[in-house]
């Protein structure tokens, strides 16, 4: 990082040497403060870069300091679009990278990963629909499902319940957790065909690199507003992420056990309104039960 100008440099404030501590905010404070339009350092830091930054034979102070403030912004907005590719795919680049400022001024990285930095999306993208208008809803599903993605992707996992520890417990008495890294979405559009179709253009711009001489136009992507909820499990198997379609009773019953529900109670619920017979219904179940175990995505209930 550029070096601080020495003592008797550096101007003293109110007859006063500043603390370490002092010049390391003040250093943050600024190398946080938004870029312009033109990416360029904001003209209001040049105060601080002038008092701390020692110039060289080839940058000034303002151009010194404003190399790490490019540096901070870009690593972060290069980040957010990582993980938020369908949600660009959707608004375009331009309004995606609107977007990307508004969001990380009002939330700025205060983890040490850089994974969290998507997780405050979706609330926000709730308060403020003028961002993704005329696209809001399917923006707001495509941020809930690739923020899901991310929690998918290197959630923490416990322990795997063994299927003998639920076959020799009743359904009365059986409580279930489900994975931390399991998100289960309801949505009005099937963003899992949709990343899909991002997939296959992404690779499509890929293979074709070699061929042209300037890079393809990134296309948009769109997919129809469905006419009834689509029921989404967002989960990992070997370290990689999949989407997997649920019935709405297998939503239900689902959602049921994650909110503490014994066995059986989230069956009557998950059924409540089901027109199958009781027969039909427990072939479902046991199906079910089945894949989710292949899954591994029960481990032990949070005590009550």
């Amino acid at each position: 990082m550029a070096r601080a100008r020495s003592t008797s440099n550096r101007k003293i404030r109110d007859g006063q040497r500043p603390t370490f501590q002092t010049l390391q905010r003040t250093i943050a404070a600024t190398l946080m403060r938004p870029l312009l339009a033109d990416e360029a350092m904001d003209p209001a830091s040049a105060e601080v870069a002038a008092e701390y930054i020692k110039p060289n034979d080839r940058l000034s102070s303002f151009e010194r300091l404003q190399i790490y403030n490019q540096q901070y912004w870009w690593r972060l907005i290069g980040a957010f679009e990582e993980d938020f590719r369908g949600l660009r795919a959707v608004l375009g680049q331009k309004r995606f990278d609107h977007l990307a400022q508004e969001y990380l001024v009002t939330f700025s990285s205060t983890s040490w990963s850089l994974r969290n930095l998507g997780q405050h999306l979706v609330a926000f993208l709730e308060t403020h629909p003028e961002l993704t208008s005329p696209h809001s809803a399917l923006a707001l599903d495509v941020a809930r499902v690739e923020w899901a993605r991310v929690i998918a992707f290197d959630g923490p996992e416990k322990p795997v319940l063994e299927a003998k520890r639920i076959a020799h417990t009743p359904a009365d008495r059986l409580r279930l957790g489900l994975q931390p890294y399991l998100t289960l979405l309801e949505l009005w559009h099937p963003i899992d065909e949709l990343m899909r179709t991002l997939k296959r253009h992404e690779l499509a711009v890929v293979s074709n690199a070699v061929a042209v001489a300037q890079p393809r136009r990134r296309q948009r992507v769109t997919v129809r507003r469905s006419r009834k909820p689509i029921h989404l499990a967002v989960h990992r198997v070997d370290l990689s992420v999949y989407y997997k379609r649920l019935d709405p009773e297998a939503w239900r019953l689902l959602r049921a056990l994650r909110d503490g529900a014994r066995l059986d109670d989230a069956c009557a619920m998950a059924f409540a309104s089901s027109k199958e017979t009781p027969e039909r219904n427990a072939a479902r179940i046991q199906e079910w039960f089945t894949g989710w175990m292949q899954f591994g995505w029960f481990c032990a209930a949070p005590k009550r």
